[in-house]
């Protein structure tokens, strides 16, 4: 277990690392790629603000640290890696967070995958059968918590 902790929190400083070495490429943060699985939204850096507007089915990729964004629409996976990224959005299928302080709010949800700390994952509602989404969690001091 020790092991585990010690390596979580080398993880967490590489990441770190990394965030501050895209932040310095941060003219053009939001990149849009296809794939055989649908379109993949990417955004990247340090303290971006942005609007997407999904048409559904989306995965939204969010790479770095204090970056804001509101989802408008449907997305299908939302991924995020860094240390407090700010996510507010209306149905995701699944979000999976690796790192530090992010908070989601969102509409919808099915499932949420976190490994980290201190992490937030707020949903009004889901569409499970048990009333609650799937969850998840390794690491400290993570929530998720469906809201009325």
């Amino acid at each position: 277990m020790k092991t585990r902790t010690i390596a979580f929190g080398f993880s967490l400083l590489l990441l770190g690392t990394v965030v501050m070495a895209k932040a310095t490429d941060s003219k053009n943060p939001v990149n849009i790629v296809s794939n055989q699985q649908g379109k993949v939204i990417s955004i990247e850096g340090v303290g971006n603000t942005r609007t997407i507007e999904a048409k559904g089915g989306e995965t939204i990729q969010i790479e770095g640290a204090d970056n804001k964004v509101v989802i408008r629409g449907n997305v299908g996976k939302l991924i995020i890696e860094g240390k407090g990224n700010v996510v507010t959005g209306n149905d995701v299928s699944s979000v999976t967070i690796e790192g530090a302080d992010n908070m989601v709010n969102i509409g919808s949800l099915e499932s949420v995958q976190i490994e980290g700390v201190k992490n937030h994952v707020h949903y009004k509602s889901t569409k499970n059968k048990s009333g609650q989404a799937q969850v998840s969690t390794e690491g400290a001091e993570n929530m998720v918590k469906k809201m009325k």
